[in-house]
Formats: structure tokens, C-alpha cells, sequence
């Protein structure tokens, strides 16, 4: 079952995926998302060479392309596709990304790499709206949204829920609103998506690669032992 609840027919996202991707789903266990052939793929491009292009056109408030926490000369670097609507996702953020920062990223020997992995309409207001200020406001509001990802997407209105944690990293609710319609911002989410399903054939979150080579577990031990095998 799904862990959000429909949120109206009002909303101008709806149905705004249709055409643009067939949805994946949260991965349901401690293994990461999987290739289509089961093999793990080695030697993919890092991050640098694997973005989606941002138009400077459109991109002129917000967070747009990679959310990145660390050095950009660390040896090491660790992408992840996540969505903000996946349990699995959440409980990672809680357990194992602290875990990650503090050994690896604040050392300087991991540049950790988020990109968002949309996998339906609620994930996308609550990523759109997420990325609505600068990286660190992004940051915070990602650990906002994992942090409290069963009471938003849970709720009988997420959008109203997703608004009041907005507001705690100062986003009011007319720029919430403005976030949340910004069609430029849903297209460049969407990009991200079809992006890490063509480039790394990710089929769904949370999913792991460091150093271009797929984890098959999104569980510390075996983030660990990748990143120390790479070091």
C-alpha cells in the first residue's frame, strides 16, 4: 500500500508524470534497486559526467541539479537516488547518513552525491518545494521531510503538513505555493529520473553506487565496506 494518500484533484500537478516515466517503486527491503538483468554495473561515470543539464534560463531561484555534501577533491564518491515519499529512504537519512558524515564526509574522503528519484505526484511537490531555496535550505528541508515523512505523507493533507515544515527554514506559504507550481522545477525532477533510469538503470530507492559501482544494500555495513574498498 502506498504511504500517501491521495491530495485533491485541485492540485495542477495531477497527472503532470503521465507520459514522462513509468513509476518505480520504494525498494521493499534492504537491498538496493537492482538492474534489470540482476548484474551490478561497474566502471559508471561519476557524478561530474552524469548530470542533467540546467537551463540558466530557468534556473534563476532554487536548488536545481545535484544536492552534494562534502569535498569536490574527496577520492571517494557516493551517489544516491532517493525519494522523499520512500520509508526506506527516510530510515536511511535517520541511520545511516549520519553515520556516513560523520566518518567519511566531514574527513574529506567521501563527496556524498543526492539525487532526487521521483516515483509519484506527492513525491514531486515534496521535492519541488524542497529544492525551493538555496543548497542549504535544501538540505534542511530534506532532513525535515525524511525526519517527518510519516506524518506529511500520511496526512489527509500532506500539502497543508508539508507547508507547515516549510515554514521552519523560513519558507512562507506564498512562496511554498510558488515553489510547488513550478513547472520548470517539476520538468528538471522528472530529467533526474529519466536520467538515473537510462544512465544507471536505476529502478528504484533507495539506490547506492560509489565510485560508480552499484551497493547491493543500502544498509551502513555494506555502504561501509564499499567506501572503504574504494578508499
Amino acid at each position: 500500500m502506498a504511504i500517501y494518500k491521495k491530495f485533491g484533484s485541485n492540485m495542477r500537478m495531477a497527472g503532470l508524470l503521465a507520459g514522462f516515466l513509468a513509476l518505480a517503486a520504494c525498494d521493499g527491503g534492504d537491498k538496493a534497486g537492482d538492474s534489470a538483468d540482476g548484474k551490478q554495473m561497474d566502471g559508471l561515470p561519476r557524478a561530474a559526467d552524469s548530470q542533467v543539464a540546467v537551463d540558466p534560463a530557468v534556473s534563476q531561484t532554487g536548488t536545481w541539479g545535484d544536492i552534494v555534501y562534502g569535498s569536490a577533491d574527496a577520492p571517494v564518491e557516493v551517489i544516491e537516488y532517493a525519494s522523499l515519499t520512500c520509508p526506506h529512504c527516510a530510515a536511511f537519512y535517520k541511520a545511516v547518513f549520519p553515520e556516513i558524515e560523520k566518518d567519511y564526509i566531514e574527513s574529506g574522503k567521501v563527496r556524498f552525491v543526492y539525487r532526487n528519484y521521483i516515483l509519484n505526484q506527492l513525491d514531486l511537490a515534496a521535492s519541488a518545494v524542497a529544492r525551493c531555496g538555496d543548497m542549504e535550505s535544501t538540505k534542511k528541508m530534506m532532513q525535515i521531510y525524511f525526519a517527518r515523512q510519516r506524518e506529511w505523507a500520511g496526512s489527509e493533507k500532506p500539502i497543508d503538513e508539508l507547508a507547515a515544515l516549510a515554514r521552519r527554514v523560513g519558507i512562507s506559504r506564498t512562496e511554498f505555493d510558488r515553489c510547488l507550481s513550478d513547472t520548470n522545477m517539476h520538468k528538471h525532477l522528472v530529467e533526474l529520473t529519466q536520467n538515473a533510469q537510462k544512465v544507471y538503470d536505476v529502478q528504484g530507492t533507495p539506490t547506492l553506487f560509489v565510485n560508480g559501482k552499484r551497493v547491493d544494500s543500502n544498509g551502513l555495513d555494506a555502504l561501509k565496506e564499499a567506501i572503504d574498498g574504494a578508499l
